[in-house]
């Protein structure tokens, strides 16, 4: 599969943020990750940018990994993901 991920200058590696969202999806199969460390791992920046990524998202994971919202916190969240309301207005 061919990827995204230009280096249109030292300081600008296109695709790099596409490449990151995949990277951390739970479906991602893991010789797509094996490929897509690879090829971040192949530009110094791209390389810091994941390595930046992966402490916030560990931080993040250490100090929230165990909160649990509140029941009513999570219907209310719920709800409003699966209620669309759709409102027409003629002239």
């Amino acid at each position: 599969m061919a990827t995204e991920h230009n280096h249109a200058s030292e300081a600008d590696c296109r695709g790099m943020h596409q490449l990151l969202c995949e990277l951390f999806q739970p479906d991602t199969p893991p010789e797509r990750v094996a490929a897509i460390r690879k090829e971040l791992a192949s530009c110094p920046d791209c390389l810091r940018q994941l390595e930046s990524e992966e402490a916030i998202r560990g931080l993040v994971r250490d100090c929230c990994g165990q909160a649990h919202a509140p029941r009513v916190l999570r219907e209310r969240i719920i709800t409003s993901i699966s209620y669309t309301e759709v409102r027409i207005q003629r002239r």
